[in-house]
C-alpha cells in the first residue's frame, strides 16, 4: 500500500481540512503526527522521571534523617526504631526488592547462599549494606569473591566467582576439599568429588597444586595415583592403584617421575608383584616385592640350593 492510499483512508475518516491545513501535503501531515507522538512519549518519560526523582529525593531525606539520629548519638533503640521506620517508608514509596539475580553459582548451596544474603523480596532496597552482604557471601567455602549491586528501584544483582576444587585434604581424620591456592572449601561436598586425589599432611594444601601439576606431565601414571602423603614438609610419598607406594625424592621429583613413566612404558613394572618403588636415589630405582612374591622367590632360591 503506497502513500496515496493511506492518505485517502485518512481523508474519508476525518473532516475536510480548512485554511492552512488544506494546503498541507500528506508527507507534511505525517511529519506533524510523528512529532506529536514524540512529544507525548517525551512527556510521559519526563513524568516518570520526575516521579522517580521525587521518590528518590524523599528517600534520601528520610535516610538523612535516620543518619542524623545516629550522628547525634541517640539511644540505640531509638536510632534502630528511626532507621526501621525510614526503611519501611522508602519501601512503601517503591524502593523495595522485587528481584534478586545470582550470576556464577554452580557449586554453592542455594540455601547457604540465601542465608548469607539475608535479602527477601519486599525488603527495603536501601535497608542493607552491599559491603556487609559481600563479606557474608565470601565466607561461604565455595565463594572466592562476590560483587553485590543494587539497581533502583528494586533489582539486586549478586555476582560470585567460585573456587575450583583440585584435591581432598585429609587432616586429623577429617576430609575437606581444597582449591588450587590451598584454601579449604569445606567438607560438605566431598562425596560429590570422590574422583579427586587425597593429600595428607599439615602443609599438604599449600604444596598440592605443584604436585598435581607435576603428576599431570605423565598422564598414564597420573591416572593411577590415589593419594599423596607429605613427608617431613620436604617431599611426597604416593599411593598408586594396586596398593603400590612410590617414594619421591626431595629434589628432582619431576625427573624421577619421568623415569618411572619410562620404565612403565618399557617394562610394565606396575603390573608386577611390587609393593614399593623408591625413587629417592636419582641414579637407581629400588623395588620391593609383595610378601607373597618374596616368599615365592625365597622358595625358588631354597629349591635351587638343595
Amino acid at each position: 500500500m503506497d502513500g496515496g492510499e493511506r492518505g485517502m483512508r485518512f481523508m474519508t475518516r476525518g473532516k475536510k481540512p480548512k485554511g492552512r491545513a488544506a494546503k498541507a501535503t500528506p508527507a507534511r501531515r505525517r511529519n506533524q503526527s510523528a512529532a506529536q507522538r514524540t512529544r507525548r512519549i517525551d512527556q510521559d518519560r519526563l513524568k516518570r522521571g520526575l516521579r522517580f526523582g521525587a521518590v528518590a529525593a524523599m528517600a534520601l531525606m528520610l535516610v538523612g534523617g535516620s543518619a542524623t539520629a545516629w550522628h547525634f548519638n541517640l539511644p540505640g533503640h531509638v536510632a534502630d526504631w528511626a532507621n526501621a521506620k525510614t526503611m519501611n517508608a522508602t519501601a512503601s514509596m517503591g524502593l523495595a526488592v522485587k528481584e534478586v539475580y545470582v550470576i556464577g553459582r554452580q557449586e554453592t548451596d542455594r540455601d547457604d547462599l540465601l542465608a548469607a544474603l539475608n535479602i527477601q523480596v519486599g525488603d527495603p532496597i536501601l535497608g542493607f549494606s552491599p559491603q556487609a552482604v559481600k563479606q557474608r557471601v565470601e565466607q561461604l567455602g565455595w565463594v572466592k569473591s562476590a560483587e553485590i549491586r543494587r539497581t533502583l528501584p528494586g533489582i539486586v544483582v549478586v555476582k560470585i566467582e567460585e573456587r575450583r576444587a583440585v584435591a581432598i585434604w585429609q587432616h586429623d581424620d577429617n576430609f575437606v576439599l581444597i582449591d588450587s591456592d590451598g584454601v579449604t572449601i569445606g567438607a560438605k561436598d566431598v562425596h560429590r568429588h570422590g574422583h579427586l586425589k587425597v593429600v595428607v599432611g599439615p602443609d599438604a594444601p599449600e604444596h598440592a597444586m605443584a604436585l598435581l601439576t607435576m603428576l599431570a606431565q605423565e598422564p598414564e601414571l597420573d591416572d593411577r595415583v590415589i593419594a599423596a602423603v607429605r613427608i617431613g614438609a620436604r617431599r611426597w610419598n604416593l599411593r598408586l592403584s594396586g596398593d603400590i607406594d612410590v617414594s619421591l625424592p626431595e629434589e628432582n621429583a619431576a625427573k624421577a617421575w619421568q623415569q618411572l613413566a619410562i620404565y612403565q612404558r618399557d617394562h610394565e613394572i606396575l603390573s608386577r608383584a611390587i609393593q614399593e618403588i623408591d625413587l629417592r636415589n636419582i641414579d637407581r630405582m629400588t623395588l620391593e616385592l609383595t610378601e607373597p612374591a618374596l616368599q615365592e622367590v625365597n622358595g625358588r632360591t631354597m629349591g635351587e640350593q638343595t
